[in-house]
């Protein structure tokens, strides 16, 4: 029969091993996730000041399947990282027009891999 220390032991080692193989298969399955990112340009019209930026950033991220959006005043434009099997680019520039700005797609849509 165990003692009460070796349990202890056995519990531990159960728990060292959990903690250190949980990352392996929660990076594993975050790595399949993003098999499917896809990533695009729009013209963003109408930003007139340096605040407006984050309205529009805040418009695309709320769509589900939008994983970064970085807008840039300077260059008036919205470079989108999204999956494609959760949100249209269509979504994202009513998105867009809905916060009040005009929006179009800049050439074609880039494969993120």
């Amino acid at each position: 029969m165990k003692t009460t220390i070796q349990i202890r032991r056995t519990v531990r080692l159960v728990f060292i091993l959990a903690f250190l193989l949980f990352p392996m298969v929660y990076t594993n399955s975050a790595w399949s996730a993003q098999g499917n990112l896809k990533q695009v340009t729009l013209k963003v019209e109408g930003m007139y000041c340096a605040a407006c930026p984050a309205t529009v950033r805040l418009a695309l991220k709320r769509l589900p399947g939008v994983v970064n959006a970085k807008v840039s005043y300077k260059e008036k434009k919205a470079t989108v990282l999204y999956r494609e099997d959760k949100v249209t680019v269509a979504q994202m520039i009513k998105a867009i027009k809905d916060s009040g700005y005009g929006a179009s797609q800049i050439s074609g849509i880039n494969e993120k891999k």
